[in-house]
């Protein structure tokens, strides 16, 4: 697990964030209607009752031998797969050699090149029922692999980040989940978090590129 791991849980009793609004639970009428308008942006989706079957699943996603980088996010943490990714079994998890190199310039680069990764994990910031995805980080390592550049994009989200429209998509990413990371940010590097570049992945033009993964769990910032 990540030295600078932490959940909701660590932040929300100290932030002014609105749980009610931004991280319930949809019922399953809901569900069954978000998993249709994502499927007709051809993108496919996949619900697990829980992150161990999820975790499996995600692992399955990986052909041997491949290229693998992920965004950092606090849900793949949380079912444990980002502790699948270091033990990188069968595959080159390029985040392992990211860690180690202390030069600057040379990791910009190298985190550059890992947004072409053949296959791309990441969280997602907020689900709207009409089936657009939202997603954002302050430089854009993470949501850049998003819109073209992961050979396979597998994107994670509980489904606690559903929310009504892409509206309120785009306020649950503002308004929870940037205090939250921003709380994480501080704690860890010493300075804030923004939102620098959010991405709305709104159709995927190349079939089969890209995934949703919906675990029904309370997930992730």
């Amino acid at each position: 697990m990540a030295s600078d791991y932490h959940t909701k849980d660590d932040f929300d009793d100290k932030l002014d964030i609105d749980e009610e609004r931004f991280d319930d639970r949809p019922d399953e009428e809901t569900l069954e209607t978000v998993v249709s308008n994502v499927e007709d942006r051809n993108i496919a989706v996949d619900v697990f009752d829980d992150g161990d079957a999820a975790r499996e699943f995600l692992a399955d996603q990986i052909p041997a031998g491949a290229a693998v980088m992920d965004g950092h996010s606090t849900t793949l943490e949380e079912i444990g797969f980002a502790d699948t990714l270091e033990e990188a079994d069968g595959f080159d998890y390029v985040g392992n050699a990211l860690a180690e190199i202390e030069d600057d310039d040379e990791r910009s680069t190298r985190r550059r090149e890992a947004t072409t990764a053949d296959v791309f994990f990441d969280g997602v910031n907020a689900v709207a029922e009409s089936g657009e995805l939202v997603g954002a980080n302050a430089l854009g390592n993470a949501v850049g692999a998003w819109p073209f550049g992961a050979e396979s994009l597998v994107l994670v989200a509980g489904t606690n980040k559903i929310e009504p429209d892409w509206e309120t998509a785009v306020e649950r990413v503002r308004e929870f989940a940037l205090p939250l990371e921003d709380a994480r940010a501080q704690e860890v590097y010493d300075q804030g978090s923004l939102v620098g570049k959010l991405v709305s992945l709104e159709y995927e033009r190349v079939d089969d590129r890209t995934q949703l993964v919906l675990i029904d769990d309370e997930l992730g910032f």
